[in-house]
This record gives C-alpha cells, sequence and structure tokens, in this order.
C-alpha cells in the first residue's frame, strides 16, 4: 500500500511560506491559514496588530466632519480584537458602530469583552466582506491597516499577486462605495494599493491628505500587481459622491 505524497509546493503556492511557517509555530498563524483555504472572501491582513486609539488624527477628523449628524453609523472594517471599535466609542459617543472581522477568534473577543461592558450601540460580526451590509447605510467606513500583508514589508519580489491581489482590493472598494451614504467618508490608511487606481476612485474625493514616506512595511503595488516606482501615499480620508466621475461611467453603483 503507497501513501499520497503531501504537494507542500502547491501549499505553499496558496498560502505562503512565511504564513505557512506561523502556522506550524503559533495557533493564531493557523487560523490564518485556514482561512485563506477555506474563507470565501480575500484574506487581506493577517496579523490582528492593533491598540487603542490608534489613529488620532483621522478619528478626530472624521468626528468634525460628521458635528451634524447627532447618531452616526460607523463601520471598523477588520476590527481585529476590538480597540478600533472601543476607540471610536470614545470619540463618537451616540454613534451606532459595527465591527466586521474574517477571523472567528477575534470576534469571540470582541463579544466577550462585550459582555462585561454591554453597548446596545456596538456590534460585531465575523466577515471578511461587506457583502452583507445594506446600501448607502455607513456615514463613515474605517479601513485602517486591514488591505495589506505583513510579509511584503520582507518581499523584494517586484509582484504581490502571490499574497494579495489588486483585484480583491479594488472590488472590496466598489463594495465599500455602496455601503457609503452620499457624502459619507472612507478612511483608509497603510494598504499595499492605492484608492486613486481602483474603478472605485470615481465615486471618493480625497478631503484629508496626510503627509507619509514610502514605508518599507507596507509597499505599494499597482493594478497590475507591481511594485509602483513611486512609494508614499498621503491621501487619507475620502468623501463618497452623490454620483461619479464623469470617467467612471458605467459601474453599476448607484
Amino acid at each position: 500500500m503507497s501513501w499520497p505524497v503531501f504537494d507542500w509546493r502547491s501549499l505553499l503556492e496558496r498560502v505562503g511560506g512565511r504564513l505557512l511557517y506561523r502556522a506550524l509555530r503559533h495557533r493564531e498563524g493557523r487560523s490564518y491559514v485556514w482561512l485563506r483555504l477555506t474563507s470565501s472572501a480575500p484574506l487581506f491582513q493577517d496579523y490582528g496588530t492593533t491598540s487603542m486609539n490608534r489613529y488620532p488624527r483621522l478619528f478626530a477628523f472624521v468626528r468634525e466632519a460628521l458635528t451634524d449628524c447627532a447618531s452616526p453609523r460607523l463601520l471598523s472594517f477588520g476590527c481585529s480584537t476590538g480597540e478600533e471599535v472601543l476607540s471610536l466609542r470614545q470619540y463618537f459617543p451616540h454613534a451606532d458602530i459595527t465591527g466586521l472581522d474574517i477571523h472567528p477568534g477575534h470576534i469571540a473577543r470582541c463579544l466577550q469583552q462585550q459582555q462585561g461592558q454591554p453597548d446596545p450601540g456596538m456590534r460585531f460580526r465575523v466577515a471578511g466582506d461587506t457583502a452583507a451590509e445594506a446600501t448607502a447605510t455607513y456615514d463613515a467606513i474605517f479601513c485602517l491597516a486591514v488591505m495589506r500583508r505583513g510579509d511584503l514589508a520582507r518581499h523584494r519580489g517586484e509582484c504581490c499577486d502571490h499574497l494579495i491581489r489588486f483585484q480583491d482590493f479594488d472590488a472590496q472598494l466598489e463594495d465599500f462605495a455602496r455601503c457609503l451614504r452620499p457624502g459619507g467618508f472612507l478612511v483608509l490608511r497603510h494598504a499595499n494599493f492605492r484608492l486613486r487606481d481602483a474603478r472605485a476612485a470615481r465615486w471618493f474625493d480625497p478631503v484629508l491628505r496626510v503627509p507619509t514616506p514610502a514605508r518599507a512595511d507596507t509597499p505599494l503595488f499597482g493594478p497590475d500587481n507591481r511594485r509602483l516606482a513611486k512609494q508614499g501615499d498621503d491621501e487619507a480620508v475620502f468623501r463618497r459622491r452623490s454620483s461619479p466621475h464623469v470617467f467612471g461611467s458605467g459601474s453599476g453603483i448607484q
């Protein structure tokens, strides 16, 4: 009787060498490998690194922009273990806040913490995309250090699509545009791609720029998944237009 030969090369191609190495050493790494292999949604960030109030300038800017909105609806996309949602509550005491994360273990921790401090205006769900969210429902979406892969900090090659693909980024930004009400805000930072290169750019105007030098830990790639010659992107907050730029007609988003 002969045993089947395990195809390590195929597994490496599907999950990446460093993620597989982490899987052999850490429980969270094994969880991310499983998600990479089984999730119908793309796996973007594969680390749950987070902390309280990581982006005070961005949070304060959106708070000021939404001053006239008594009870804003906010989405933290890739909320990890909930620190971003808790930070947003400090800036927006009357907001309705949703946290989504692809990792079930992270959401379990959020729900466990919430049992000790109930907040009826705060909810958490397991999700790797926004497909289940209602159209034009949010006043602001925060996507911070989510559309990136940590392994690319050590990657010296020209292409990134073995770890993260522009087409997945592009599709998710299209759905962010669907989920935001006209005049709502998208806060996008520390991604491996630029919003200006995506189809969804026709729906957004940049309203806050934060001077940002090239970051070795978050290299930038273009629509062809190839490393951009010019690194660094200072566009941080975008306002959703009520109608698309003329050059972007025919998308189907209303």
